[in-house]
Order: C-alpha cells, then structure tokens, then sequence
C-alpha cells in the first residue's frame, strides 16, 4: 500500500465529502507519488483523507510516520479499491498487517499467490516482494498497519509524567516482542477469522486525528493511547494465529516433562508476584524463547503467561485482603506491584467480579 517517495503540499479538507470530524477545516500533507518499487524514507508525518485516484482508491484514510517519537508505528490505511485497483509489485523494511474487512482479491508474495476473503488477516514480511489485485466484481476495503519490529520497544512518554500502569502496559508488550519470531516462523500468510480487529483499527485511526503539539499533556497522552492500541493489535494476531495453527496442523512440541516444567514456572513466578517476571524471565526459566514458551503455556495453561501473572496477583492480592483486614486497598497494591490502586481495582474487579473493598468486607464470595 506504501509508494516509494513522495513530494509533498498541503490541501484544505472542506471540500471533501464527510470527513471525519477531527479533520474538518484542517490543513493536511497530501503525497504525491513519484515513484513505485523502492523503500520509501519516512522524513516527516503527513495524513490523508479522500479519493486517491493514482492508486485506484476511491476512499484512503491515510496516516504515514503519524508519531516521529514512536517510529515502530510507520503507517494506518484504510481504503476502499477500486474495480481497478492493481497493487504494483513493491518491498519495504517492516511488517505489514492488512485486514480485509470485505471484498476479495487475489495477492501474493515471493512467488507465491493467496486469495483473500472478508475477514482474512494478511501478513507481509520485512523486505520481500509483493504485490496484488482486488476483485473488479467484489473490490477490497481493508485496514493496514505497518510496524517497523527494529523500532521497538515502546517510546519514552514524554513529561510531564503521567500516572498509569506503565508498568503493566510494558509487561503486555514484552509478551507481544515474541511476535517477531513467530512472524519469522510463519509461512501461512493469511489467518482467517479475524473479525472484531477492525474495532483497534478504527480506534487507532480516530487517535491518530487527534491533534497535540509536541510537549503537551495531550500529545503525552495520544502517544500513550496509541502505544497501548498497537500492544492490544499484536495481542489480538498473536491469539487468532495460535488458535487458527491449532486447526490447521500438529502443535509445536513439547519437551517433556512439559507439565512439571510449568508447574515449575508458575511456583517461581508465584514467589515475586511483588516484582512481578516478564515473558522473557519466565521463558528463561523454562529454557525456551519467548515465542515458543507463550505458545506451549498456552497449549498446557489454557492461558498466556501475562493472563496467569495477573490471575496470580490478584489472588495473591485476595488471600492478604482476607488475612489483614486492617489493610487499606493502596497498601496492597502498591505490595504487589501495581502501579495506582485504580488499576489494582479495575483489574482486581474483572478477576474476582467484586471491588478489593467489598472482598475485604466478605461481600464477594468466599474465602480466597
């Protein structure tokens, strides 16, 4: 979906039919393509909205290099093809994640071709060349997402500091790291069934509209909520591709004995539920890489490891609410390493199904 180079202009959105409204009487970089088949340099953030007529779109929501100070997020699309529409062949240096969200066409990548169907997620690959035709009776809307893996990990929230689980969102996206190497290993394209992930699409999109001059609480912000959004991405492909390897073939095996292995882990990571370990130290722990531990956890736990530290936590965090009930709710969570007793609440809420105060004063079930 990305051409080469681009020069650039501004154009004025009034006359465009409906935009969305973030756009509205805003003045927007508008690329000119010049050339198709090489890497593009992302020197500067521009956005679009309207036909593109060049590429055979009739609609393009378009936002290139939308945050220089979290380069891992190269570009969000989302376009409507039309009956024309002849994706020329091209290569660039980063993952592309294109959703179709209706229509069908027929790419392919390295030789080799895939039909595409509404729901199919598609994955390109750093540097291999790929290109692609809608289907002129049936043309393609689709989402698409670059992410750049050697950009990461997650950007520096500038200050003024903001409260939050910084922590928590960090332990989601070192689970999410592994991604790259499964993506390496990956030689089914297309996962199917992904539904629901053009919700995180559109929200991405509506956060990217948003405007803040840098240095202010609210480009702090948007840079937050965009880092999240992009963690919450990764997590919904990495699920729908171990649920779409599981029908499709053997699962990964598992050394043995698999089951005391993680039983090992999980007794190990029990004991510093107050700094609580990463994928990465977990996965040390059971000699394996993160990719191939998150999978074959979830294989034999019916759960990722970020899934069971939190469940761990928050019973951890039951059992002391019970054992002292002169503890206040902060105390507690500031024990178990959660950033605000807010979030401790919300996530110990979504657990136990009742707030840290009505399980302290037996208002939420039995005894933990």
């Amino acid at each position: 979906m990305r051409s080469s180079s681009f020069d650039f202009c501004t154009r004025s959105l009034d006359g465009i039919q409906n935009p969305p409204l973030a756009m509205r009487g805003a003045e927007w970089k508008l690329g000119a393509a010049v050339g198709v088949g090489e890497d593009m340099p992302m020197a500067k953030a521009w956005r679009h909205y309207g036909p593109r007529l060049e590429y055979h779109l009739t609609l393009s929501h378009q936002h290139e290099n939308p945050l220089p100070e979290f380069p891992a997020l190269t570009h969000v699309h989302y376009a409507h093809c039309a009956p024309t529409h002849d994706l020329a062949p091209h290569q660039h240096p980063i993952y592309e994640l294109c959703y179709i969200h209706s229509g069908r066409g027929a790419w392919w990548a390295e030789n080799h071709a895939y039909k595409l169907k509404p729901g199919d997620l598609y994955i390109t690959k750093p540097g291999e060349v790929h290109g692609g035709k809608t289907d002129s009776a049936d043309p393609l809307v689709l989402y698409v997402c670059g992410i750049d893996p050697g950009a990461l990990p997650l950007a520096r929230i500038p200050k003024p500091a903001l409260p939050g689980p910084e922590g928590d969102v960090g332990q989601a996206y070192q689970q999410t790291r592994s991604l790259d190497d499964d993506f390496r290993a990956l030689d089914l394209r297309v996962i199917p069934n992904a539904q629901g992930i053009e919700t995180i699409y559109k929200r991405l999109l509506a956060e990217l509209d948003q405007h803040h001059e840098p240095g202010t609480p609210g480009r702090a912000l948007r840079l937050m909520m965009v880092q999240a959004m992009l963690v919450e991405l990764l997590v919904f492909v990495a699920r729908r591709y171990a649920e779409h390897r599981r029908t499709i073939g053997p699962a990964l095996p598992v050394p043995a004995p698999a089951n005391a292995r993680f039983l090992e882990v999980q007794a190990w990571a029990r004991s510093r539920l107050s700094d609580p370990p990463a994928l990465a130290d977990l996965a040390d722990r059971a000699g394996l890489s993160p990719a191939h531990f998150a999978v074959l956890f979830k294989q034999e736990t019916g759960e990722t490891p970020l899934e069971f530290v939190t469940r761990a936590r928050i019973e951890d965090a039951a059992r002391l609410l019970r054992a002292r009930p002169d503890a206040g709710v902060t105390s507690v969570a500031l024990d178990l390493g959660f950033s605000s007793s807010q979030y401790f609440s919300l996530v110990f809420k979504k657990v136990m199904g009742c707030t840290p105060s009505e399980w302290q004063e037996g208002k939420g079930g039995g005894a933990a």
